[in-house]
C-alpha cells in the first residue's frame, strides 16, 4: 500500500510519515528532500532562484517515481495535493491522508522556520494560503484531525487503525 500525507506546512506529515513506515515497515519518502537531492538546493533557494514551476515540475516528478515503490508513505509537501495533477496522481498510486492541524496550531509549530519555509515569509499570506489550500486538503480519501498534545507516534496508530478499518 502506498500512503501519502498532505496537508499544510507544519501539520507534521514528515515526522508522522517517519513513524508511520516504522509502524508499517515501509520504506519512507520525503517529497521535498527528494527535490532538494534531485536540484542541489533547498525548497526556498529553488523557489528563490528557479521559481515556483520548476519546483512543481520536480514536485510531480519525484511524485510520479514514488508507483516504484509496491508500498511506501510519502510526505509530500504542503502544495502538493492543491495541484489537480498530482491530486490524480496520487489517487492513482495509493490512499491520501490529510493531517488536519487547526491553524493557531501551525503558528505555533513554525515560528523559527519561516525563513526555510518561502510562502510562509508572512503570517497573513500563509492564512490566506492555508485557507485557499484546505478545500484540496479534504478531498483526501481519509482525514485525521491531529490533537495538539498528540506526538508523530500517536497520529501514525490513529492512521494503522483507520487504514485497517478501510480493510
Amino acid at each position: 500500500m502506498r500512503i501519502f500525507l498532505v496537508g499544510f506546512m507544519g501539520a507534521g506529515k514528515s515526522s508522522t510519515g517517519q513513524a508511520l513506515a516504522r509502524r508499517l515497515e515501509v520504506p519512507f519518502v520525503d517529497l521535498d528532500a527528494c527535490i532538494e537531492e534531485r536540484l542541489g538546493a533547498s525548497v526556498a533557494e529553488i523557489f528563490a532562484t528557479r521559481g515556483e514551476g520548476v519546483f512543481r515540475a520536480e514536485e510531480r516528478r519525484q511524485l510520479a517515481l514514488c508507483g516504484r515503490y509496491p508500498a511506501v508513505v510519502v510526505a509530500t509537501g504542503g502544495g502538493t495535493f492543491a495541484q489537480e495533477a498530482n491530486r490524480q496522481l496520487i489517487t492513482s498510486l495509493g490512499i491520501s491522508v490529510f493531517l488536519d492541524v487547526p491553524w493557531g496550531e501551525i503558528l505555533r509549530r513554525l515560528p523559527g522556520k519561516r525563513s526555510e519555509r518561502p510562502l510562509f515569509a508572512v503570517p497573513e499570506q500563509a492564512h490566506t494560503l492555508y485557507q485557499q489550500r484546505l478545500p484540496h486538503y479534504r478531498l483526501a480519501d481519509m482525514r485525521v484531525q491531529v490533537d495538539p498534545r498528540e506526538d508523530a507516534e500517536a497520529v501514525s496508530g490513529r492512521i494503522v487503525l483507520l487504514l485497517e478499518a478501510m480493510r
